[in-house]
């Protein structure tokens, strides 16, 4: 069995390691009273564990998932077989941030390559989070053309400050799985900045180092929901 990354929709991703385990991070529904986001139910995936960087409805999901997977919200360590994840605890970005909103950043280790999963966290993270987060390979980072939580020179400091090798853009507008409701925008403003950017042309793709570009590469996924 090989290593896989594979995009879902909106800031939701599926790992899975060469022994079979499975994680999902951020999966997503609607809630029972407005903000309709999303035109399809998350589906019922059996995973050993989920990851939900922060408790808003587009992000925790976690009861859709079967298989009765441990679910991590906070910081930390877990080890399960060849899958490491660390939780790295920081803040949501904009004013959900500035009351005080937690965000919990993941870094998954699958197969020697570290997947930095960065949920709605703010762009100027402190040295102390950076630290614990350490080196990244690949950057799930949230952009989108209204900048509905960051704006495109916070999400390339955020990358700078990373350093990741690959940035797979996230939490955007996706016709078949997003409402015009949720007022949220498309990746080509933001993509249209970056000096590589490589459509993959697919919603899965094999994890390993060989993969891995010389020179920083953003990679757009087609999303496996939408």
């Amino acid at each position: 069995m090989s290593a896989s990354l594979t995009y879902l929709g909106h800031c939701a991703f599926l790992l899975q390691t060469e022994q079979g385990r499975r994680v999902v991070t951020d999966p997503f529904q609607n809630p029972s009273d407005g903000y309709y986001w999303f035109l399809r139910a998350f589906p019922d995936t059996p995973v050993d564990v989920v990851a939900v960087t922060h408790d808003h409805f587009d992000h925790n999901n976690a009861d859709a998932l079967s298989g009765n997977p441990t679910i991590l919200k906070g910081p930390g360590h877990f080890t399960l077989d060849d899958l490491k994840i660390t939780g790295a605890l920081d803040l949501h970005s904009g004013n959900s941030g500035r009351r005080g909103m937690v965000n919990t950043v993941f870094v998954l280790e699958i197969n020697g390559i570290r997947v930095c999963h960065i949920g709605d966290n703010r762009h100027d993270m402190p040295e102390s989070v950076r630290e614990q987060i350490g080196e990244v390979d690949i950057l799930m980072v949230t952009v989108d053309d209204s900048s509905h939580l960051l704006s495109f020179e916070q999400a390339d400091q955020l990358v700078a400050h990373l350093s990741p090798s690959v940035v797979v853009p996230m939490h955007y507008y996706l016709p078949k799985l997003t409402t015009v409701e949720s007022s949220l925008g498309g990746p080509d403003g933001w993509l249209a900045t970056q000096d590589v950017v490589k459509p993959l042309n697919a919603s899965e793709i094999p994890l390993n180092k060989a993969m891995l570009p010389n020179t920083r590469e953003v990679w757009v996924f087609n999303a496996l929901l939408a």
